[in-house]
């Protein structure tokens, strides 16, 4: 499975990146919201990781615009995120996103936690 990864954070990227890959996912990644919401449209991604505060176009804004196309519907989004605000999953989940996973996350399960999370 190929998954696109959006994060700011150079190593929290570096660091999901590696359990995604040990989880045995090929892993394209950006590094915002705008290169999210390009490589989404250009690529066909099995499931998408996105980081929640992004400067610029935040994860959300991005999901919210993927999920505004019928292609993409079917397409998983997992939210890597600190942002463990009252609500936040609940946003999540309206926004089109099959879940979240909070930071700090443990790196060595983060590929099965998106694995769970995505059906696969």
């Amino acid at each position: 499975m190929h998954i696109l990864l959006a994060d700011d954070d150079e190593s929290v990227a570096m660091v999901a990146r590696l359990g995604l890959r040990r989880a045995g996912f090929t892993v394209t990644v950006v590094d915002d919201g705008r290169a999210a919401l390009a490589a989404a449209r250009a690529t066909a991604f099995d499931a998408l990781v996105l980081d929640w505060n992004m400067p610029d176009l935040d994860g959300i804004e991005v999901c919210r615009q993927l999920m505004a196309d019928p292609s993409w519907t079917k397409v998983p989004v997992v939210f890597l995120t600190a942002a463990a605000h009252a609500g936040a999953e609940q946003e999540a989940l309206a926004a089109g996103a099959c879940g979240v996973i909070f930071k700090p996350f443990d790196p060595m399960s983060v590929g099965e936690q998106v694995k769970a999370l995505i059906g696969g």
